[in-house]
């Protein structure tokens, strides 16, 4: 119930469609940052490296052999330390020894921190901040602290972060090993999207988000650009990464959401995409905008991550 109460308050709206939620209050309990991108000095002359991050780097035995690293992307109006609590990602990086980097978006006219995704989602000031060219720069700079292993780099984000998350496969394709969308999308026009060799992806879906609507439509029921159904969004990625077959269920269920009764969580995969490479869709049947995701939700998405290594 804890990251469910967290998660409501500061991902992407309290289940409202109106009009963007109100800024997200700090959390009196928030745990510490464990490491920081150095201040500018750390890279002269580079805007990004003003830019701060958290990092947090499991106990590794020797410290040289090569770990994974997943970069995580809050939600509109939400804090990367905060979701990163929320979601309980720390002790799962511990568990499976990977680093795990969660920086925060620019802060808007609003008061809210967005990531710039799509032209649905959320730089709804269309400031054009280059957050893509941010997170390769930080990846960049991760790899000076940690040694990370290039094949095993992954992005996961909620909501706008999922929408970004999307964007990344596109626009650093050759970085990354996978991406995680939770209550995400990817471009409405596929044009938007031009990886420049396969990523694996795995897309979350509520089928009751009241706010990214299964079906499609608009954030917030605003007059900005519309995002894609979670057909399309599935058909692109299967497009892009030149899968040929089609996407079916794999049989297996999952107790993804914490707050359901039951293995609400369906699996898709897709067939015939290249060696390596997979493109999912888990359902959450009742899933609402807010999750509450489990630790056996948790793992699984990192299993998902850890089984679809660069090639």
């Amino acid at each position: 119930m804890r990251a469910a109460l967290v998660l409501a308050v500061g991902l992407f709206g309290c289940e409202t469609r109106s009009a963007p939620p109100g800024p997200v209050a700090p959390s009196s309990s928030a745990a510490p940052v464990t490491a920081s991108a150095a201040p500018a000095a750390s890279a002269p002359g580079n805007a990004f490296a003003a830019r701060p991050y958290g990092l947090h780097v499991p106990p590794i035995s020797g410290g040289s052999a090569p770990i994974p690293l997943v970069v995580f992307f809050h939600g509109y109006g939400a804090t990367g330390a905060g979701m990163v609590r929320a979601i309980g990602l720390e002790a799962v990086a511990d568990a499976n020894g990977f680093a795990l980097a969660y920086p925060d978006g620019s802060v808007d006219s609003r008061g809210r921190r967005f990531w710039n995704a799509t032209d649905a989602c959320c730089d709804f000031d269309r400031t054009g901040v280059d957050d893509v060219g941010y997170v390769r720069w930080l990846i960049e700079d991760i790899g000076r602290k940690v040694p990370v292993d290039p094949k095993r780099v992954y992005v996961f984000g909620h909501s706008n972060g999922g929408f970004f998350a999307q964007r990344l496969a596109c626009d650093l394709s050759s970085r990354l090993a996978g991406a995680v969308s939770m209550a995400g999308a990817a471009w409405k026009d596929p044009a938007r999207c031009s990886p420049s060799e396969p990523v694996s992806v795995l897309a979350i879906v509520g089928d009751k988000d009241p706010v990214i609507r299964a079906q499609g439509g608009t954030v917030f029921d605003l007059p900005v650009p519309p995002y894609p159904s979670a057909t399309e969004t599935l058909a692109l990625w299967m497009t892009k990464d030149r899968c040929t077959g089609t996407l079916g269920q794999s049989g297996a269920r999952l107790d993804f959401d914490a707050l359901l009764p039951g293995t609400e969580t369906t699996m898709q995969d897709a067939s015939g995409c290249p060696p390596g490479i997979s493109v999912s869709e888990w359902t959450v049947a009742g899933g609402s905008h807010v999750p509450s995701p489990s630790r056996a939700g948790v793992d699984a998405i990192w299993a998902w991550m850890a089984a679809h290594p660069k090639h």
